[in-house]
C-alpha cells in the first residue's frame, strides 16, 4: 500500500469549519495540508506550487471549482482532483467527470466514506463514472427504483441534494418524524446503509 505521508493536499472550500473539518480529517495522514477559500487563490497555488492532490468545492467564489478543474486539466498539470459538490441541479456527475475530475464527493458523504475514498484517489485509483457503472446494473437499478413510492423517490433525490431531516420536511410539509421514518423504509428497501450508498444508487438511477 502507497503510504501518503509526502503527499501535498490543496483544500478549497469557502465554508472555514468544512474546510477545517476536512483538514482535519487527513492532516495526519499526509504531508502537508494547505487551505484556501476561493477559487482564483486555488488556481494560482495550483499554478505555481507542486500538489499532489486538490479537494475543490465546486461552488468556490470569484472561480468555480470546475472552472479551476478545467483549467489545470487545461495546462495539464499533473494533480489529482476530487471535486466537493452538494449541488447537482447546476452540474451533473457527468459534466465534472467530463472536466477531468478524479473523483468527486457528496458533501452528505460520511467521514468513512470520505477517508475511503481519498485515500483511494491519493494512490493513484480513478473513479469510474457514474455512467460506467450504470450499464452493466441499469436492469437492478430500475428495479430497486419501482420498489420506491414517488414520495420516497422525492425524499431520497432531497436528501442526497444535501436537505436535512428538516429541509425535507418543510419542503414537503410533513413532520420530520414521518421523512425519518420514510427513510428507514428507503434504507430497508434498498440495502443501504450509508448516505453515499444512497447518492451512489441516486446517481445511477438518474434522480440527480
Amino acid at each position: 500500500m502507497t503510504d501518503l505521508k509526502n503527499t501535498r493536499v490543496l483544500i478549497a472550500e469557502d465554508h472555514a469549519l468544512v474546510r477545517q473539518g476536512l483538514t482535519a480529517l487527513i492532516a495526519d495522514r499526509v504531508a502537508q495540508v494547505v487551505e484556501v477559500d476561493n477559487g482564483e487563490e486555488a488556481l494560482k497555488r495550483l499554478t505555481s506550487e507542486v500538489f499532489d492532490l486538490a479537494l475543490l468545492d465546486i461552488g468556490l467564489p470569484r472561480r468555480t471549482g470546475l472552472d479551476v478543474l478545467q483549467q489545470i486539466r487545461k495546462r495539464q498539470i499533473a494533480v489529482k482532483i476530487i471535486v466537493l459538490t452538494g449541488d447537482t441541479d447546476t452540474h451533473s456527475p457527468a459534466d465534472i467527470y467530463a472536466a477531468g475530475a478524479d473523483g468527486f464527493l457528496y458533501k452528505t458523504a460520511d467521514a468513512d466514506h470520505f477517508i475511503e475514498t481519498f485515500c483511494a484517489i491519493a494512490r493513484g485509483t480513478k473513479l469510474s463514472a457514474p455512467e460506467d457503472c450504470a450499464g452493466e446494473n441499469a436492469k437492478e437499478v430500475a428495479q430497486l427504483r419501482e420498489t420506491l413510492t414517488n414520495r420516497e423517490l422525492q425524499i431520497v433525490k432531497l436528501v442526497v441534494e444535501g436537505g436535512s431531516n428538516k429541509t425535507v420536511a418543510d419542503t414537503l410539509f410533513v413532520s420530520e418524524h414521518t421523512v425519518r421514518k420514510h427513510r428507514e423504509h428507503i434504507n430497508r428497501k434498498l440495502n443501504i446503509r450509508s448516505p453515499m450508498a444512497l447518492a451512489s444508487f441516486a446517481i445511477r438511477a438518474g434522480l440527480v
